[in-house]
């Protein structure tokens, strides 16, 4: 490596002093250069002579030099085509045409914007946060079919409400817990486009999401191997949503003190599994029973635990889970009061074979993580002062801790930026840690 190359990242030039200037409230350093190396005798594009016709200056925004904001002014030899006519340039090490940095600044710019916000970034440059974003994108554009990931054989689905960006997919490897990309639509059309252009689509064996059946019609015209199934979680959840549908039609009935009293009092109480109820809010719920062992609120309190109940107690036999629901169905009141079961029960006979074909999978299928990275996804956006799809997208992808995982379970095709996989350094990184600020 030259001299030039060690200290200023750029090759094939000459050094000619530097200039302390401040532009928008900002200081840096401008390090002037002129091309010192051999120009090309011929045109790149007909092989016509090429001769000398003027200089062109640029202006690039370098990395930090003794932690000032630095900017090179490179001035440039223009050649010119005695064939053809076209004006060319010739290349200087450790730039690329068409940017607006050098390649150290490029590379540095574009890992620091996944950490930090890009105002943040900016002021270590001689950039403004625009320019800072449009280098983020181009890096990860530039890059980013060098890092296709590996169709997962355990794909968990889930959409999220982004506000102005609307609903959006998170697509997750829940067999490895990472996140395989995030789509910024979710209609059938859309996802049956998306998936239908995946590599190894008959790698997928199995789908976990929630009952949103949009994924049903995709997923079984694009993989043909797979399996989809109910995710269980997102099925218990109707059981506190029928149990707090029925408490808040019990309060309209209600003064408005007594309906006070049971808003703040049990609506939390009721939706807590019994087992993890504290001692107080155990003792209201015994209180009530003894004094009307009927009373709607417990009856619809039971109801909700012995739904829970039929995952809790039937780990591994699919006949006895069945059975323990047809049970839980059966055992639902006639009083209109728990209608709101009865909801439930025709949602569950509406997905049954995908609820209960969980049982047929050889490990534990769950959505856990893609809920877990969904919380992620919200936190980055709502910190992201205006991000773009396409930026936070980029951000939750590239991750440390995701693409560590990506790399140690060998889904992914080629190493970070052309780097080969086991080149890759992540021996810093805890596996176990899923933090909103963990990137590469």
């Amino acid at each position: 490596m030259s001299q030039m190359m060690s200290l200023f990242g750029i090759d094939d030039v000459r050094f000619l002093g530097t200039e302390e200037l401040v532009e928008d409230d900002k200081e840096y350093r401008l390090y002037r250069f002129e091309y010192d190396g051999e120009l090309p005798d011929s045109c790149p594009k007909c092989g016509g002579k090429a001769y000398r016709h003027g200089t062109r200056k640029i202006n690039l925004i370098a990395t930090p030099i003794q932690g000032i904001p630095a900017q090179y002014e490179i001035v440039f030899p223009r050649l010119r085509c005695r064939t053809c006519g076209c004006t060319f340039s010739p290349e200087i090490k450790g730039t690329a045409d068409g940017r607006r940095c050098t390649d150290n600044a490029f590379n540095a710019i574009a890992q620091s914007s996944l950490t930090r916000q890009f105002e943040d970034v900016a002021r270590d440059y001689p950039a403004t946060p625009n320019t800072i974003k449009n280098i983020f994108l181009d890096f990860f554009n530039e890059y980013e079919e060098l890092l296709r990931f590996r169709t997962p054989a355990f794909l968990g689905l889930d959409e999220i409400n982004l506000g102005k960006k609307g609903m959006v997919t998170v697509v997750t490897d829940i067999e490895h817990g990472t996140l395989f990309d995030i789509l910024p639509q979710r209609n059938q059309i859309a996802l049956t486009e998306y998936f239908s252009q995946l590599d190894e689509p008959e790698r997928v064996l199995w789908v976990c999401t929630d009952m949103y059946r949009p994924f049903k019609k995709s997923l079984a015209s694009c993989f043909p191997n797979a399996q989809w199934v109910i995710d269980h979680f997102h099925v218990v959840a109707y059981a506190n949503r029928a149990l707090d549908d029925l408490r808040k039609k019990y309060q309209a009935t209600l003064t408005d003190k007594q309906r006070i009293h049971v808003k703040k009092g049990l609506a939390y109480v009721l939706k807590t599994r019994e087992k993890d109820l504290k001692s107080e809010d155990a003792d209201i719920l015994r209180m009530i029973r003894r004094a009307n062992p009927q009373h709607p609120l417990i009856v619809a309190f039971d109801l909700k635990e012995d739904f829970f109940n039929i995952w809790d107690d039937n780990p591994t036999s699919k006949e006895n889970a069945i059975k323990a629901f047809d049970e839980w169905e059966a055992s639902i009141p006639n009083d209109p009061w728990f209608d709101t079961f009865r909801v439930l029960a025709k949602t569950v006979h509406n997905f049954h074979t995908e609820i209960f074909r969980a049982w047929d999978c050889p490990t534990v299928i769950t959505n856990a993580f893609t809920d877990a990275t969904n919380g992620l996804i919200r936190h980055q956006d709502s910190g992201g002062r205006g991000y773009s799809f396409d930026i936070l997208r980029l951000k939750m992808l590239y991750r440390r801790t995701n693409l560590k995982r990506i790399i140690e379970s060998g889904a992914i095709k080629t190493g970070f930026y052309g780097t080969p996989v086991d080149k890759v350094s992540t021996s810093s990184i805890d596996p176990d840690e899923i933090t909103s600020d963990d990137y590469f």
